[in-house]
């Protein structure tokens, strides 16, 4: 079979593609799409076309025949319906997308808001309405008096429960609260990598379920030579022993890339094994 079946030439000279013909391999055969999909009675349709010596005069008559020109528009008809489908559907999305985009929009201001003062997010009560939702609440509800859009997902969304999609549960805000804190280390840690050298602040104390965490904090100069101090989070004590208390401190300067030989300061509590001169944590930092 010669590609040449697939190529038909007008009268003016110019060559075309025959896009309608599809060949299987299977049969080693060609087929009319069209008439094939739509009820065609042919052998173009049916079991396949592969007359290859007559194969450019039997295609032509088959192209210029009624019965191909009806399926040719049966499937432009379909066509068209379906793309009329497919764009009410992307509207759709688009909509839907947009309206969560904009719940997600105020939920992040209210978290950023709250977060940036140390304020507490939830209250003894997670309902709407109720005066004791706590401060991720109550600031949504403010908001909604002056935020149309806001006041109606609340009042459509707002208490639905467990297994409803509503974006104003304490695992949505909990998810960004923990985004925003890896955003805001990543930026403390490449301003320390800009400066260079540092010093380092640690102190331990228990918790309220009596589990001892590290308090870690970074002492540095920004570019504009401002020194800055920076809390970089709570983490479980691994043991009082300075050897454990060592490996801890390496493990953190580690996970963020910080050479330990560009640490210029050490400060801890006045624990004995904190703070000992030749076992404690400092010595074995110094060596």
């Amino acid at each position: 079979m010669s590609k040449s079946i697939f190529i038909s030439t007008l009268v003016n000279g110019e060559k075309i593609n025959l896009t309608f013909l599809i060949y299987s391999e299977s049969k080693g055969s060609i087929f009319c799409a069209p008439c094939y999909l739509f009820g065609g009675t042919t052998s173009f349709a049916t079991v396949g076309f592969s007359d290859w010596k007559k194969g450019e005069e039997k295609i032509k008559r088959h192209e210029n025949s009624q019965h191909h020109k009806l399926c040719v528009m049966n499937m432009k008809e379909r066509k068209e319906v379906l793309n009329r489908v497919d764009q009410k559907l992307k509207y759709q999305v688009e909509t839907e997308i947009n309206y969560w985009k904009n719940v997600l929009i105020r939920v992040v201001a209210v978290v950023k808001s709250l977060s940036s003062r140390g304020m507490s997010f939830r209250g003894d009560d997670d309902r709407f309405g109720s005066v004791h939702n706590g401060n991720f609440m109550m600031s949504l509800e403010l908001i909604a008096q002056f935020d149309p859009f806001l006041a109606q997902h609340i009042e459509k969304f707002g208490n639905k429960g467990k297994g409803s999609t509503s974006y104003l549960s304490f695992n949505i805000y909990e998810q960004f609260i923990s985004i925003m804190a890896d955003n805001v280390i990543q930026q403390m840690v490449k301003e320390i990598k800009e400066a260079k050298y540092f010093s380092i602040s640690i102190d331990s104390t228990p918790d309220i379920s009596h589990v001892d965490q590290l308090s870690f904090i970074f002492r540095y100069v920004q570019k504009n030579g401002c020194p800055v101090e920076r809390f970089l989070g709570f983490l479980p004590n691994s043991g009082h022993k300075s050897e454990e208390l060592a490996d801890a401190v390496f493990l953190v300067l580690e996970s963020h890339g910080l050479d330990i030989n560009n640490c210029r300061g050490q400060s801890y509590d006045n624990a004995s094994n904190m703070s000992g001169r030749y076992t404690g944590l400092q010595a074995r930092i110094k060596k």
